[in-house]
């Protein structure tokens, strides 16, 4: 007649597993093998062999429920790759930079986009209002601000004006780049001794500043000799001067380029 073990007619849970500790068949065990803590049956009896080694169960014994190894990730942002042996950590990189393999030999790394021979920015600043002139040493023809994105990129600029009513024949034209003036006498106006419209422009392009951010930008009338002149009696003329005209507009178009 066969004889049962009362004593084994259930699993019979050990808690964790113990080196100096003898176990036998259906004994089950917790077990953390290097940060995995997984659970095991016993299949032969056994003395200190540890369950599993580097995720493979020993011989003496078979997994129950084999568990994960716990998140590396410790901040928003961070992401999951495979490392040489393990799942690591890459940190969240610096805003706009992207993710660069390096092959399968290398871990993945953070890097900052190439941006040579790209343009970076553009922005057009517009006066299109109509203004009565008066003689002044100095008059802003268009202004306003343009953010720079990259520090010692390169700026390159184009300026239209328009004018109505002859008067000076001869005034200086300057562009101002955050209060520096750039490209010396590459901006002016065409001179015209009749009261219709007329025009100016310039352009250029310069080293942009050290540092990124806001910069201011002006082109404006200023006489190199601090006199008081004008370039027209009307900037910006419309249909009130002249039935047969539009409102007219200057303009300053700023490019920013990574060369």
């Amino acid at each position: 007649m066969a004889t049962v073990n009362l004593g084994k007619i259930k699993l019979k849970w050990r808690g964790t597993y113990a080196g100096g500790t003898a176990y036998t068949p259906d004994d089950v065990v917790e077990y953390t093998d290097g940060s995995v803590t997984s659970t095991y049956i016993c299949v032969t009896e056994s003395t200190g062999n540890a369950p599993s080694s580097g995720g493979t169960a020993h011989s003496s014994w078979n997994y129950m429920a084999k568990g994960q190894a716990p998140s590396p990730t410790t901040t928003r942002g961070d992401i999951i790759f495979r490392g040489a042996s393990a799942d690591q950590r890459l940190a969240a990189g610096t805003s706009g930079y992207f993710l660069k393999t390096l092959g399968s030999s290398a871990d993945p790394v953070w890097a900052e986009i190439n941006t040579s021979g790209h343009v970076l920015g553009v922005t057009e600043l517009i006066n299109n209002t109509r203004t009565s002139r008066s003689n002044q040493t100095s008059y802003n023809i268009v202004s306003g601000s343009y953010t720079q994105v990259k520090a010692n990129s390169k700026i390159v600029w184009w300026a239209n004006c328009w004018w109505r009513g002859n008067q000076d024949g001869e005034i200086r034209y300057q562009l101002l780049y955050n209060g520096s003036e750039k490209n010396v006498g590459q901006s002016g106006y065409h001179y015209s001794n009749h009261s219709h419209r007329f025009g100016g422009h310039g352009g250029g392009y310069f080293q942009g500043d050290s540092s990124t951010g806001s910069k201011t930008i002006v082109w404006r009338e200023s006489a190199a000799n601090g006199n008081a002149h004008r370039s027209g009696s009307v900037h910006n003329p419309n249909a009130s001067d002249d039935a047969r005209l539009s409102q007219h507009a200057s303009n300053v178009t700023i490019w920013e380029v990574d060369l």
